[in-house]
C-alpha cells in the first residue's frame, strides 16, 4: 500500500510516496519515490489537473507592438493628439493615422483590409476599440476631416499637416532625438493609377517617371531627414511635372519655417543634397538662406584638373570609410569660390563596372539582331525608326560612349555596323568609374568629412528604394485620388518610415549592424497566442490567457531592448 511520508532535514520538510510491505514478518518500506518540498508536490498536482485549451489564435505582436511604443516613447502619438484632439468616444484622427502608418509596414494593402488585420494583432487588445471602427470608409470621413491648404494658393497656415510636421520635430528636438548637424534632402515621384480626365487632380501629373512608368501620371515627394537618427523632419507632396531642381527653392523656404519656428540656427545645419538639385539659381538661394550645404556636381562641371587626377594620387581616408580615396581643392564654380572634393570609392568603381559590361552586353547583343532583321529581303524600316531603337538601347550611363554605330543605305537596304570602342574604355576606367564630384561651401571642413556628411543622402535613397520596393513601408498601391488625401497618405507614410528608424535606433544597440530588412523579418516572427480554456465548473464563463511564441536568442534581445515585455502581462482570467 502507497503513502506520503514526510522526512525533517535540517528543518525543511521533504515528502516520499513509500509502499510497505511484511517483510518476515515485520512491515518494512520496500520502495520510496522522491518527491520533494510541499511547493515542489503542489506544482505538480497543479500540472496534473490543469485543463487543456480548447482554442487558440495568433496575434500579431512584435512588430506592431514595437512601433506602437516607439508612437509613445518618441512622443510622436502625443504630438497627433495635440493637433488632433480625442474625441468623446471611439477612435481620434492620430489613432487613424498611427494605425494607417502601422499597417503600410506591418501588411500593405488597402483600407479596406485594415480592419481585419488590426483584429488579429495586438493593436487591438491595447486600444480597445472594435474593428468595426476602422472600416475604409472611416477613415475616408477621418481624413476628409483634416485641414489641408492648397498649395496653388500659397497659404499654409491652416495646414494641420504642415503644423503636426513642425510639432513633432519640435518634440523630437526637445527629446534629442535630432541633431543639428546633417540634414540630408532627396525627391522622388511615384506613378498613380489616377484617370488621364479626372480635373479635380492637380498633383498628379505626368513626367519624367523614375520607375519607368511615364504613361501614368505621378506624383512628386521632396524629403528631409536627419541624416544620424534618420527620423523624417519635413516632407512635401508636388506636382509630377516639376523637375527636382525647381522643387528645391520652394522645399528650402519651408526648411528654413521649421527651423526658426524650433529655433534652430541656421548656420549649425548642413544641407545633403544630390546632384539633381544642383545648379547656378540653387546654390545663391542656398547662400542667401545661410545655410551650410554639401552637393553633388554634374561631372561636366568640375574643375578638369580635379576630375583628371589619378585614383593612386588622392589620399587614402580612414577606416571609418573603407576603399574611398578624396582630395579637397578650392575651386571657381558657379562664378564662386567653394570647396569641391573628387572622391574614389573601390566598391562604387566595382559596382558600376558590372553593371557597364552587363548593359554593353546586352545591347551589342541586341544590335547584332537588328543588323540581321535589316539584312533580310522583306525588312521595312525607317531609319528615324532604326536610330530611335539604338538611342534607347544607349541611353544608359556611359553606353554611348563605348558602343559606335554607322547606319548605311546601300540600293533602298539599310546596313548597320558597330564596334566597341576599347580607347574610351580606357578611359572610363582610369578617369571615370567610382568617382564622385562634391561641392561645399563649408570651406573649413575637410575631405573626410565632407565625404561623410554626403552619406547622409545615399541613405535617403535606401528609404526610397525601400519605399517602392515595399521592403520597408508600402507606398503603393495608393487608391486616393484626390490632392488632400494624397497628402495625408504621404503624412502617415513618412511617420510610418520616422517610427521604424526609431525602432532601428534602439534595435542597434543589442545587434549594430541590423539591416532594417532583418529587423522587421525577427519582429515579424514574435507573436502572441491567446488560448481559451473551458469553465471551471458546470457554470461561470471561459477563461483565457496569453503566451508568447518561441523566440530564438536574436528576437529575446530585441524584445528586451525595446520593452515588448510591457505589453505582454495580460493577467489570467
Amino acid at each position: 500500500m502507497a503513502s506520503i511520508v514526510a522526512k525533517k532535514k535540517a528543518n525543511q520538510l521533504y515528502y516520499y510516496v513509500v509502499e510497505s510491505a511484511r517483510v518476515d514478518g515485520k512491515p518494512r518500506i520496500v520502495q520510496q519515490t522522491y518527491l520533494g518540498t510541499a511547493e515542489r508536490v503542489a506544482a505538480l498536482v497543479q500540472d496534473r489537473s490543469a485543463p487543456v485549451p480548447i482554442a487558440a489564435s495568433a496575434i500579431e505582436f512584435g512588430l506592431p507592438g514595437a512601433l506602437w511604443l516607439a508612437a509613445q516613447n518618441s512622443g510622436a502619438f502625443a504630438v497627433l493628439e495635440s493637433v488632433w484632439p480625442t474625441p468623446r468616444s471611439g477612435p481620434s484622427t492620430a489613432h487613424y493615422l498611427l494605425l494607417a502608418a502601422i499597417h503600410r509596414i506591418c501588411q500593405p494593402g488597402p483600407k479596406t483590409e485594415v480592419a481585419d488585420w488590426y483584429r488579429r494583432s495586438i493593436l487591438h487588445h491595447l486600444w480597445g476599440f472594435p474593428p468595426e471602427r476602422f472600416t475604409s470608409q472611416a477613415f475616408w470621413d477621418c481624413f476628409d476631416q483634416i485641414l489641408v491648404s492648397d498649395d496653388r494658393d500659397g497659404s499654409n497656415a491652416s495646414d494641420q499637416l504642415d503644423q503636426a510636421q513642425s510639432c513633432l520635430l519640435g518634440a523630437w528636438k526637445e527629446k534629442r532625438l535630432v541633431s543639428r548637424r546633417l540634414l540630408a534632402y532627396d525627391t522622388t515621384n511615384f506613378y498613380t493609377y489616377i484617370a488621364s480626365n479626372n480635373t479635380r487632380n492637380h498633383v498628379a501629373q505626368r513626367g519624367h517617371n523614375k520607375q519607368g512608368r511615364h504613361n501614368l501620371r505621378q506624383v512628386g515627394l521632396s524629403y528631409v531627414r536627419d541624416a544620424e537618427s534618420g527620423l523624417s523632419l519635413c516632407h512635401h507632396v508636388y506636382p509630377g511635372n516639376v523637375a527636382d531642381a525647381e522643387e528645391l527653392p520652394s522645399a528650402l523656404s519651408r526648411i528654413l519655417a521649421l527651423l526658426d519656428r524650433n529655433g534652430i540656427a541656421r548656420d549649425t545645419v548642413t544641407l545633403v543634397m544630390d546632384k539633381g538639385s544642383a545648379s547656378l539659381a540653387n546654390t545663391v538661394e542656398l547662400q542667401q538662406a545661410g545655410v551650410g550645404w554639401i552637393s553633388a556636381l554634374p561631372w561636366n562641371q568640375a574643375p578638369p584638373e580635379l576630375r583628371e587626377r589619378p585614383p593612386e594620387q588622392l589620399p587614402a581616408l580612414s577606416s571609418a570609410q573603407p576603399g574611398v580615396h578624396a582630395a579637397a581643392e578650392r575651386a571657381l564654380v558657379h562664378g564662386q569660390e567653394y570647396l569641391c572634393v573628387v572622391k574614389y570609392s573601390a566598391s562604387f568603381a566595382g559596382e558600376q563596372l558590372h553593371s557597364v559590361t552587363t548593359t554593353v552586353s546586352k545591347v551589342m547583343q541586341s544590335m547584332r539582331r537588328l543588323s540581321i532583321e535589316l539584312a533580310k529581303p522583306a525588312a521595312r524600316f525607317t531609319e528615324s525608326g532604326i536610330r530611335r531603337k539604338i538611342a534607347r538601347w544607349l541611353s544608359a550611363d556611359f553606353v554611348s560612349e563605348l558602343v559606335r554605330y554607322q547606319l548605311e543605305n546601300h540600293e533602298g537596304r539599310w546596313r548597320l555596323q558597330f564596334d566597341f570602342d576599347h580607347a574610351a574604355w580606357l578611359q572610363l576606367l582610369s578617369h571615370r568609374l567610382g568617382r564622385t564630384m562634391l561641392l561645399t561651401n563649408r570651406m573649413e571642413w575637410t575631405a573626410e568629412q565632407i565625404v561623410a556628411g554626403y552619406g547622409g543622402q545615399q541613405q535617403v535613397e535606401q528609404v526610397f528604394r525601400g519605399l517602392k520596393d515595399g521592403e520597408w513601408l508600402g507606398w503603393g498601391p495608393m487608391y486616393h485620388w484626390t490632392d488632400s488625401k494624397i497628402r495625408v497618405h504621404a503624412f502617415y507614410c513618412m511617420l510610418g518610415i520616422s517610427l521604424l528608424q526609431y525602432v532601428h535606433n534602439q534595435a542597434e544597440t543589442v545587434w549594430p549592424g541590423l539591416s532594417t530588412e532583418q529587423l522587421l523579418h525577427e519582429l515579424g516572427q514574435i507573436q502572441q497566442f491567446l488560448l481559451l480554456y473551458p469553465p471551471q465548473g458546470q457554470k461561470g464563463p471561459q477563461r483565457t490567457a496569453t503566451v508568447l511564441s518561441k523566440q530564438t536568442l536574436p528576437q529575446q534581445a530585441l524584445a528586451d531592448a525595446l520593452g515588448l515585455d510591457h505589453l505582454c502581462r495580460t493577467p489570467r482570467r
